[in-house]
């Protein structure tokens, strides 16, 4: 499979947005600054560009669960088609990450779509070393595709709230993937290895400050 580990928080942001998109877009400042001290302006000033960093900064197995995450809220409040089975084989894959958990994602979408629930399944899908379906032709995946699918499955998703609000949903969508780089809101608690996430100083054992915003009694 084509996994990547997740960063460190002193990590550059060309690092981890190079993992999503040309970090040439971004200003040659930025690009050397720390990840934990790039978030939170990024995240004020370019969310698009934050969301691009954050999946590039997770794990691929974290970053799918983030998009999925993301993904089942808009479902809550009946902004997303809802497809259980797909959405099911997503966190099957999520929690069993392989094969055979790849290939029965693919397996349920009919055709490759732009929706934020298709971009994620994509981006389970594109988490192999191969692209070919011939086997003795193989055509390697590009490393980080799936990061930059799930960046592209948040955004998209935060398109679906309605206009006015779009930039609220899109910060709370923002703080969940800060969430998941701490460790909270796992699949299952303890799945996986607790590690230093991107809020500058974050402990994964103190409890998160509450923001104030609409979405945190979810």
């Amino acid at each position: 499979m084509s996994l990547l580990e997740v960063l460190v928080p002193g990590s550059p942001v060309a690092q981890a947005y190079g993992r999503v998109a040309d970090a040439r877009d971004l200003p040659a400042d930025l690009c050397a600054c720390d990840c934990s001290r790039a978030v939170a302006g990024m995240i004020r000033d370019t969310p698009n560009q934050a969301a691009r960093l954050i999946a590039g900064w997770l794990s691929t197995r974290e970053a799918i669960w983030w998009g999925l995450l993301c993904e089942s809220q808009l479902l809550d409040l009946k902004l997303a088609e809802i497809k259980p089975t797909r959405l099911q084989a997503i966190l099957n894959w999520v929690r069993e990450p392989g094969d055979t958990t790849r290939v029965a994602v693919g397996q349920l979408a009919d055709e490759p779509d732009n929706s934020s629930l298709g971009l994620l399944a994509q981006a389970v899908v594109y988490t192999t070393n191969n692209l070919s379906p011939v086997q003795n032709s193989p055509v390697a995946c590009p490393g980080g595709l799936a990061h930059r699918l799930v960046a592209l499955s948040v955004l998209a998703g935060a398109n679906r709230w309605p206009e006015a609000e779009r930039p609220a949903c899109l910060r709370h969508f923002l703080e969940l993937g800060l969430d998941v780089a701490e460790g909270k809101h796992l699949w299952t608690p303890g799945a996986i290895p607790l590690h230093p996430g991107l809020r500058p100083g974050s402990n994964v054992a103190k409890p998160k400050a509450r923001i104030g915003n609409i979405w945190e009694n979810w």
